[in-house]
């Protein structure tokens, strides 16, 4: 038996709601410090680093 199983069905929508919150959070400071990094850069740079960086 897994611990997620232990969970009620409460308890697990809103472990599972947590975990989305958390990787929202993730992914906008990810993008926040990738943003001040490239801003940090001559302004040459900046646009062939994002293609680098995201593609395309």
């Amino acid at each position: 038996m897994h611990a997620f199983e232990l969970l009620t069905e409460a308890e697990a929508r809103e472990l599972i709601e947590l975990f989305r919150a958390a990787r929202a959070n993730e992914v906008r400071a990810l993008r926040r410090a990738i943003d001040a990094a490239l801003t940090a850069m001559p302004a040459p740079l900046r646009k062939v680093s994002r293609k680098i960086i995201f593609g395309s």
